[in-house]
């Protein structure tokens, strides 16, 4: 014997908490990164192709490799989330992209 459960109606009359504000703040962090990464992106391609840096025909292709590049990096961390957690994988992301900066320096007031 099946029965239906609408939780919208009971979803709907519950009050906003402050754990609703924190999803929402983390939804919009994430927006903002987001059309700040495609903002600069279109800034320095169009200072490569007047620099001559690169041709008309390349900017398409950076914009679609660098959405690909992102996709595989939430569909593995993603993975790497499920199999080792989100703390791990969240502190591993960023632990990742931290040292990288620092290799080439040949001082440390070189970067900062």
């Amino acid at each position: 014997m099946a029965s239906t459960v609408n939780a919208g109606a009971r979803l709907d009359r519950l009050p906003i908490s402050s754990f609703h504000y924190r999803i929402f703040w983390l939804i919009g962090a994430g927006m903002f990164f987001d059309g700040y990464d495609l903002y600069v992106g279109a800034s320095v391609l169009g200072a490569a192709v007047q620099t001559k840096f690169a041709v008309l025909a390349q900017v398409p292709q950076f914009i679609s490799w660098t959405f690909v590049g992102m996709t595989i990096g939430a569909v593995i961390a993603g993975f790497l989330g499920d199999k080792y957690g989100r703390r791990f994988t969240y502190q591993f992301n960023w632990w990742s992209l931290a040292w990288r900066p620092s290799l080439p320096r040949p001082l440390r007031t070189w970067i900062g």
